[in-house]
């Protein structure tokens, strides 16, 4: 195993260390929020979670700064193994893309996690809507970058069994 694929495990593994530290402090319904795109909808979910939820939800989304970190940091590299892996030059090209994209994906995720942070602290029209357009761009992206590191992999191991 290459440096890389050992830096890929280890991310993944503290990525996945993280998700479980942030857990007790992720509200159920916390895309939801991130989606809410109107004041209405947002309001409903921070009524619904009550102060101590909203308390829980701020924590939780002062966490997710390092989980982004994190995450980018795994999918860029899964990008760029799964893609070396696959020895399929237009997905080489691809991951490539997207190994750089994902880091744009993850400095919009930044942006969102500032904006609800403002929603919680105040209800506006503009925090909101901006949460929600830097959240459907980032989960497009890692939904994305995910979806060609399967199908690399698909190919890569695709390689492997007709070569036997």
């Amino acid at each position: 195993m290459g440096k890389q694929a050992k830096l890929f495990w280890v991310v993944i593994l503290s990525t996945i260390g993280w998700i479980i530290l942030m857990r007790p402090f992720t509200p159920g319904n916390i895309v939801q929020f991130e989606l809410a795109k109107s004041i209405e909808s947002a309001q409903g979910i921070i009524d619904a979670w009550g102060d101590e939820g909203v308390a829980k939800a701020r924590i939780g989304i002062y966490l997710d700064f390092v989980f982004i970190l994190l995450y980018t940091w795994a999918i860029r590299l899964g990008c760029q193994l799964s893609a070396a892996f696959s020895e399929n030059e237009r997905l080489i090209a691809v991951g490539a893309f997207f190994s750089r994209a994902i880091v744009f994906a993850g400095s919009c995720d930044l942006i969102e996690n500032v904006a609800m942070l403002f929603t919680l602290d105040g209800m506006n029209e503009l925090t909101v809507s901006m949460a929600f357009y830097f959240a459907v761009f980032k989960f497009s992206v890692v939904a994305a970058a995910l979806m060609l590191i399967v199908i690399s992999l698909a190919v890569g191991a695709g390689k492997i069994v007709l070569k036997k």
